[in-house]
């Protein structure tokens, strides 16, 4: 993709008003949390936070590029998926914090920072922002422009990440190895996305970076993150996208992201099944480390931000801490991750 095709699309959207939000839709908030779906005779009531939730970029310009550079299912803020429509969507589920991943590009870094400090002066308290690199190195905004994003926005992120390698490259790539840096720098959190084969690698940097805290994901090909957890207690993981098959559910999956309506099918039909499959694997680990698993959904996909896949998402991960150790359903639901955004 020619350098001046990509400038023509960012004049476009800036002209659009999409860059910059400008004709961003206000919508009161009139969501309520809805009855469960399923008539499970236990279900968690609480206060949850959300873990693990990809932000909407803030330019259609920007998804498009990635999508024909085969970054998948970026969606973007507009009409009528807004900061405020999004927030709304997470307090009637019951998400009273979210850590929020915002990914500046190299194509739109000021809009970016900006869609961050709007969400912090309208509902503060509501987000908790990690500055996300790029998968891609097309997209990745220079070392410089993340220090000095950091230098001149003082405070308004919590963390860097998710990190995560989707180019071919490794955890350990000179541009993420400076992100380690840049967290024990600069005193920020760390989330990554280890693949399989990564436990000896992922050892290595979080030994190399005792006073950074860790925070993964990665569904059942983490087997041995018990085994990092045991290692070094600066580790955190967090259950999300996985548990509930939002990403797929089979081989035809690695290739073609499910749809909103195949979700909605698959996890209406197996729900009890799909409980009990997570809930075996992921219990023992759970009650093992108390203090270090939390739950989250990994909404990335644009259909991932719709009501119907939220509430339905909602009900599951209720079903699901209501299940573990009494001691420990809070926690999970939402004690460890705000002690992980204190401390």
């Amino acid at each position: 993709m020619s350098k001046l095709f990509i400038a023509s699309l960012i004049v476009v959207a800036v002209t659009a008003g999409l860059l910059f939000g400008r004709f961003e839709e206000k919508i009161p908030c009139v969501l309520t949390q809805k009855p469960p779906e399923f008539k499970h005779e236990k279900y968690y009531t609480g206060v949850l936070l959300d873990a693990h939730v990809h932000m909407p970029v803030s330019s259609g310009i920007v998804s498009a590029i990635g999508k024909r550079i085969g970054f998948p299912g970026m969606t973007s803020f507009g009409g009528k998926l807004t900061v405020d429509s999004l927030n709304c969507l997470l307090k009637s589920e019951g998400i009273t914090k979210t850590i929020g991943f915002f990914m500046p590009t190299t194509f739109s870094l000021g809009a970016e920072i900006s869609t961050v400090k709007k969400a912090e002066k309208k509902y503060p308290g509501a987000f908790a922002p990690f500055l996300m690199p790029a998968p891609y190195q097309a997209l990745r905004i220079s070392l410089q422009d993340v220090r000095n994003t950091l230098d001149n926005n003082k405070d308004l992120f919590r963390g860097i990440g998710e990190i995560k390698v989707m180019d071919g490259t490794r955890l350990d790539n000179p541009y993420f190895l400076e992100m380690f840096e840049l967290a024990s720098e600069y005193d920020l959190l760390l989330m990554m996305h280890p693949f399989p084969g990564d436990a000896a690698l992922v050892k290595k940097i979080v030994g190399q970076y005792p006073h950074v805290r860790f925070l993964l994901h990665g569904g059942h090909d983490s087997e041995w993150i018990t085994d990092v957890m045991r290692e070094h207690d600066n580790v955190y993981y967090s259950l999300d996208g996985d548990i509930a098959s939002l990403y797929g559910w089979n081989r035809q999956h690695d290739t073609k992201e499910p749809t909103k309506e195949e979700w909605l099918s698959h996890v209406r039909e197996n729900f009890d099944s799909m409980l009990a499959e997570e809930l075996r694997f992921w219990k023992p680990r759970i009650e093992a480390y108390p203090n270090r698993f939390m739950w989250g959904t990994d909404r990335w996909y644009a259909w991932h931000f719709d009501r119907e896949v939220g509430d339905l998402l909602e009900e599951y991960g209720r079903s699901f801490i209501v299940r573990l150790s009494p001691s420990v359903q809070e926690r999970f639901a939402h004690e460890n991750a705000e002690k992980f955004l204190k401390n």
